[in-house]
């Protein structure tokens, strides 16, 4: 009823006059008459909805119930989006990726059964998919591969694609052979960013940077150094990226360059490859390469 002044009445007769709910009898005289809650309700504002509004005044930051607040900006896709891109959006590289996600899974028969749909990753045109046994990323500069294992879990805790490593640009690897040498035990897998390797013994460790560049051209993990048992450290304040491996450490710096400190190598001429190798680097990078 418009203009009507008449505050609302509980079952008991109770008088919620006011701004706070009086549980009491009217006391306002005869001319005051109470309208039943009920037909207060019937205008659309039952006393729960005042007194809501009344905390929402007071708290204006106060997430409504039906308000959803995304913590990620991935989006999971459905066979519908993609039957949309078929018809509608041709150029979509949805349409890329779900193949060579599919591809992959079928390379890779171990990942088992698919556990989630395709997901976009965030705004970009990328993708991913999760298996039993571990997941294939897809973007566009990069193509399909996967991850799994104790390598993707290192990965994903550093912040997985939207860390610094960025996505994986190989399958995880077996360490390969040197020649006729067996392969040490250990796995790896490349990024956009650095390398992951993975030992039994030194668990996994993440190389980026110049180190990576410099263990790269000695000759990964075959070199006189062997594998990476730490991550590169950084000093900010100096820029010295540092790192430590089986047999030697490698040090580098915008100031003194690269500095490869191997110990007693297994093969007499192993010391003179490493030599060789660093000394292929830039002549302003200083290679000094020194035997611990």
């Amino acid at each position: 009823m418009v203009g009507d002044d008449r505050r609302p009445m509980d079952r008991r007769g109770n008088c919620h006059c006011g701004k706070s709910i009086q549980s009491r009898p009217c006391t306002r005289g005869p001319e005051h008459r109470c309208r039943p809650a009920s037909q207060f309700r019937a205008r659309g504002r039952s006393m729960t909805e005042r007194m809501t509004r009344i905390a929402r005044r007071s708290h204006p930051n106060a997430a409504r119930p039906d308000e959803v607040h995304a913590t990620r900006v991935d989006r999971a896709l459905s066979w519908s989006d993609f039957r949309t891109a078929v018809r509608y959006d041709p150029t979509n590289r949805l349409l890329v990726a779900v193949p060579a996600i599919s591809a992959k899974r079928a390379e890779h028969p171990w990942l088992g059964e698919a556990t989630g749909l395709h997901t976009r990753i965030g705004t970009a045109d990328a993708y991913h998919r999760e298996f039993t046994h571990g997941s294939v990323y897809w973007s566009e500069r990069t193509g399909a591969h996967e991850v799994h294992g104790a390598i993707a879990e290192r990965w994903k805790a550093e912040g997985g694609t939207a860390s610094f490593l960025g996505f994986p640009t190989t399958d995880e690897q077996p360490f390969r052979a040197n020649g006729a040498a067996a392969p040490s035990p250990g796995r790896f897998a490349h990024f956009e960013g650095g390398s992951i390797y993975w030992t039994p013994l030194h668990g996994a460790a993440i190389v980026h940077g110049m180190v990576r560049d410099i263990w790269a051209l000695l000759g990964w993990e075959n070199s006189a150094l062997g594998v990476p048992v730490s991550d590169v450290v950084v000093e900010v304040e100096s820029g010295v990226h540092r790192a430590a491996f089986e047999r030697g450490s490698i040090e580098w710096s915008p100031a003194g360059g690269p500095i490869v400190a191997v110990m007693a190598p297994a093969a007499s001429d192993a010391l003179e490859v490493e030599y060789d190798g660093v000394g292929r680097l830039q002549t302003g990078f200083a290679p000094q390469p020194t035997q611990a």
